[in-house]
């Protein structure tokens, strides 16, 4: 959440409108804004979607948007080359904006710094990911230079201080640097301009001189990270918001490595809208004009062809990423009221889905053989799911903005999960007997990128273990909860994607009443030394989905 306190006459003041707390009462209640407060002080609460409502001008803006007021779209940012070198650091990722302010930033600036703390510590998550500088232009002296440091020759007067000091006095003196002392490593990352003079030590605290003022009126703004998804979001955050307060332009320094370079990308996505796909998400029937308006409102560029529609997304618009998301903006727009009330109609009682009442039969009859069923991770990673099971790695689903290399990916197969499982009890008794009923995402050429597919994997480990058993389970499970009979093993292709997984000769596809439904053998010995597993496995990974 992202709280933005504010005045009711400064909202005003931006929006050059006259309205009361209780219009903006309704304002709020329109696009499902959280507002306390009493007189002229208030408080608007935002869920984190919308990254780039941050400020009061940004906030005031939104409010214009659904007042059906002026539209902010800009389609192409400027930029220029600056005289500025990026040095390779353990903080690697650095953007670079100039703001012409159109006036002073005088009483703007308790704004700026709100929407710099802000940013710091949601998108760049306490600094931590991502970080902002804010420097007064006209005090620098170029050419400037983003490198490291030996932590013994940083010295300089700190934002606030009068006096210069060291690196260890600044961690331990200022509140900045007490909090953020974690951020740095063996060496400190500084900025430096032409005559040697160090203007800031990122992420911890500006130097005085450099700071911006109220008189400033020329900005310069530094993005610096670890993670280069979290300092281009916060770019973009910021391109918009600093439009309201002046000219902004992307400035391209010299980059020492390739790898530094963030590649900011400020792009429209561009998504396709038709007037059924509206009334089959929101009930409601709304005509050309009406979506149109709408669109417009919330600054999407729009191009109609009967009742279809081309939708640009804004730039700034980082939480677009689906159909659904746009049609989101359409219903705030015409109000929650457009949806009319419709009676509840229960054709019949509710039971339980037949698939379900299969999977029950599944389990029953597998549980018979003595064979324990577990709950196994649907988030994992590549190690497991392909490297370590010489599986061939497919159209898989990544994880973005990951934190842990442990968890990057959804499931692709259970089968490798269950091996990591039998790898983790090797302390248990043996033999273990297990099976897994679970869902794996899988790639898709429709409109969602992504499906879930249930499925099923057996496993045996233990000395005996042997592809016959496991294939005399798959039978009985086939015949009494599918009436399927006839069940054959196929030979798989070269191209499989469990050849190396499984020994040569005891692996195969199964095939039931002729339909290719899994893959079932004996584990090769490569993968059980992968995971410490001594003694020999059999398993079998089955798409319940073509049977139910």
């Amino acid at each position: 959440m992202v709280i933005i306190d504010s005045k009711i006459s400064k909202l005003n003041a931006i929006m050059r409108r006259n309205l009361s707390a209780d219009d903006y009462a309704k304002l709020c209640f329109q696009y499902g804004i959280d507002m306390e407060g009493s007189g002229d002080d208030f408080s608007f609460e935002l869920t984190s979607d919308r990254m780039e409502i941050i400020s009061e001008h940004s906030l005031a803006y939104l409010f214009s948007c659904l007042l059906r007021g002026k539209t902010h779209r800009n389609e192409a940012i400027a930029s220029s080359k600056a005289d500025i070198t990026i040095e390779k650091t353990h903080r690697p990722f650095v953007n670079l904006l100039s703001v012409k302010l159109n006036e002073p930033v005088g009483d703007n600036i308790k704004e700026l710094m709100a929407l710099q703390d802000k940013l710091d510590r949601t998108i760049g998550r306490n600094r931590r990911m991502a970080a902002i500088g804010m420097f007064d232009l006209s005090e620098l002296k170029f050419p400037l230079v983003y490198k490291e440091r030996e932590k013994n020759t940083v010295s300089f007067v700190p934002l606030g201080q009068l006096e210069k000091r060291t690196f260890s006095e600044i961690m331990s003196d200022t509140d900045q640097g007490r909090e953020y002392a974690s951020l740095v490593k063996d060496k400190s990352i500084i900025w430096e301009q032409k005559d040697g003079k160090i203007f800031a030590m990122p992420p911890i605290i500006n130097a005085d001189f450099a700071s911006i003022s109220g008189k400033t009126t020329n900005i310069l703004i530094d993005i610096t990270g670890m993670e280069k998804g979290a300092v281009n979001s916060m770019t973009i955050a910021l391109i918009f918001n600093m439009q309201f307060f002046g000219d902004v332009k992307v400035l391209k320094p010299e980059y020492k490595a390739k790898e530094l370079d963030p590649l900011l990308k400020i792009k429209e996505n561009e998504f396709s809208l038709s007037l059924e796909k509206i009334k089959n998400i929101l009930g409601i029937e709304l005509n050309i004009s009406e979506v149109s308006e709408a669109l417009k409102a919330f600054d999407y560029a729009v191009t109609k062809a009967k009742s279809d529609f081309k939708v640009k997304v804004p730039f700034y618009r980082q939480d677009v990423i689906h159909q659904a998301d746009i049609i989101d903006d359409i219903l705030r727009f015409v109000g929650v009221d457009r949806i009319k009330e419709a009676p509840i109609r229960t054709p019949s009682i509710g039971e339980r889905l037949p698939g379900a009442r299969k999977i029950d039969s599944v389990r029953d009859v597998i549980l018979g053989f003595g064979y324990q069923e577990t709950e196994l991770n649907v988030l994992t990673n590549e190690k497991i799911q392909f490297s370590k099971t010489l599986i061939n790695p497919e159209n898989y689903a990544p994880l973005v903005g990951i934190k842990s290399g442990e968890i990057t990916m959804a499931r692709a197969n259970i089968l490798p999960e269950m091996l990591r499982f039998v790898s983790n009890n090797l302390n248990k008794k043996f033999p273990q007997n297990l099976f897994d009923v679970g869902y794996v995402l899988e790639g898709s050429d429709g409109e969602i990128p992504f499906i879930n597919r249930l499925k099923l994997c057996i496993l045996s480990c233990g000395k005996d273990s042997n592809l016959t058993a496991v294939y005399g389970v798959v039978k009985k499970v086939l015949s009494d909860s599918f009436g399927i009979q006839d069940v054959k093993l196929a030979e798989p292709p070269k191209s499989h994607a469990f050849i190396k997984t499984f020994i040569h000769g005891r692996m195969g596809e199964l095939h039931a009443d002729g339909t290719n439904i899994g893959t079932i053998g004996e584990v090769h010995p490569e993968v059980l030394n992968n995971f410490g597993i001594e003694l020999p496995v059999s398993a079998c990974e089955i798409d319940l989905y073509k049977l139910i």
